[in-house]
């Protein structure tokens, strides 16, 4: 029965404390909701279940980077030296003997040698100049004289153009002592194809009185091109030999092509000691035909040659044989 009593008795003092107020006569405030949340102190949060912390990984920051300028030192332009070329001069290739150099004489002690006389030498021979070879077919030398009622002009003929060339011809004018024209002629060079830088012969026997013509003109006309093939062959054993009191002009031809040659022609030029034609002479072997590898005897007869002469070319040339 005590404890009520003691119950009773705290409740009355407390209302009359309340009744009467604080010591400094103000009321007592009341406690706020707010002021018990403050002083509340939040629970601890508790670990999650079979929750395994990871440590994050530590960053170091790294120190911002440092520009260092190093100046640069003044560029200094530098002159480049060009060079002016010195012209040269047109080089001249002049023909002259070869000589000897003759050894300087080194000084010695000796008494010096008396000095030579000059022996007076001719005055040195001009060299020709060499004249360029014109880009056609041309006419390198040529001479005419008279056989019986007839004149008769030979030569030699020199491709130098730079493609094959076909069927030359030759076209001769005669005049008299007036200039008047009292005779024509023409005739085609012994063979019908011309090579490059190549020479063949041809021969023109005009029907003109020699003793009439003072001069005659020649001219050149031929083809490019040619429907027949033309080949050459090899040519040996050349020589001039007299028979019956006949002289001709004998070798052998040979064919070191794989193909037949028909229409074979020979032909001889003849030359001075200057290397010009004095004659020609040509024989046809149209009825014959020398197969490949084969070889085939020639004779050209000779009734006469037109002047002296020191030596002969012989050359030949044959057309493709389809059969």
């Amino acid at each position: 029965m005590l404890q009520p009593s003691i119950t009773v008795v705290m409740g009355a003092l407390l209302l009359l404390s309340a009744c009467q107020g604080t010591p400094d006569g103000g009321a007592l405030a009341p406690p706020t909701a707010a002021s018990a949340s403050d002083q509340q102190e939040p629970a601890p949060a508790e670990p999650a279940a079979n929750a395994t912390a990871t440590p994050l990984p530590t960053v170091t920051p790294l120190p911002p980077p440092t520009e260092t300028h190093t100046p640069l030192p003044p560029a200094t332009p530098t002159e480049t030296a060009t060079s002016t070329p010195t012209p040269t001069a047109a080089l001249t290739v002049t023909a002259e003997p070869t000589t000897t150099p003759t050894a300087t004489p080194t000084a010695t002690d000796s008494a010096p040698l008396p000095t030579p006389t000059p022996t007076p030498t001719s005055s040195p021979t001009a060299t020709p100049t060499s004249t360029p070879i014109p880009a056609t077919v041309f006419i390198r030398s040529h001479t005419s004289y008279p056989l019986d009622s007839q004149l008769v002009v030979v030569g030699e003929l020199v491709n130098g153009a730079t493609h094959e060339l076909f069927g030359v011809r030759v076209h001769a004018a005669f005049f008299d002592g007036n200039g008047d024209s009292i005779a024509s002629a023409e005739a085609l060079a012994v063979f019908g194809k011309l090579d490059v830088e190549r020479a063949i012969p041809f021969r023109i026997e005009a029907d003109v009185d020699p003793e009439s013509v003072e001069r005659y003109e020649l001219t050149l006309s031929f083809d490019d091109a040619s429907i027949v093939e033309f080949r050459e062959l090899e040519v040996s054993a050349v020589t001039v030999v007299e028979r019956d009191g006949r002289i001709a002009v004998v070798g052998r031809l040979h064919n070191g092509h794989e193909t037949a040659l028909s229409s074979v022609v020979v032909a001889a030029a003849f030359y001075d000691e200057a290397g010009e034609v004095v004659d020609v002479v040509a024989l046809s072997m149209f009825g014959e035909t020398i197969t490949p590898g084969a070889e085939h005897p020639f004779e050209i007869p000779l009734q006469r040659v037109g002047r002296a002469y020191s030596n002969l070319s012989v050359q030949a040339q044959g057309q493709l044989s389809l059969f």
